[in-house]
């Protein structure tokens, strides 16, 4: 019912694999980034190269979920 309203409306309804792989995007760069905060809050050593691997990680995902859902959304 709801979808049929929504076409009526002229809104597309998203595609269902790119609403997927924007909330797979979205929890894993936020564990990543989870993870760094804690290992820098928590870490007993620093260890460069999984800080520039976390902030890598995290930004690369978390920018492709937000285009996703960007894209899902008509913007």
């Amino acid at each position: 019912m709801l979808l049929i309203l929504l076409q009526i409306n002229g809104f597309q309804v998203p595609s269902l694999t790119i609403w997927i792989l924007a909330w797979i995007f979205l929890i894993i760069g936020l564990l990543a980034l989870t993870t760094l905060v804690v290992y820098t809050r928590y870490g007993r050593e620093i260890s460069i190269k999984l800080s520039i691997t976390s902030i890598g990680i995290s930004a690369v995902l978390l920018g492709f979920s937000f285009h996703f859902f960007l894209i899902t959304f008509g913007i």
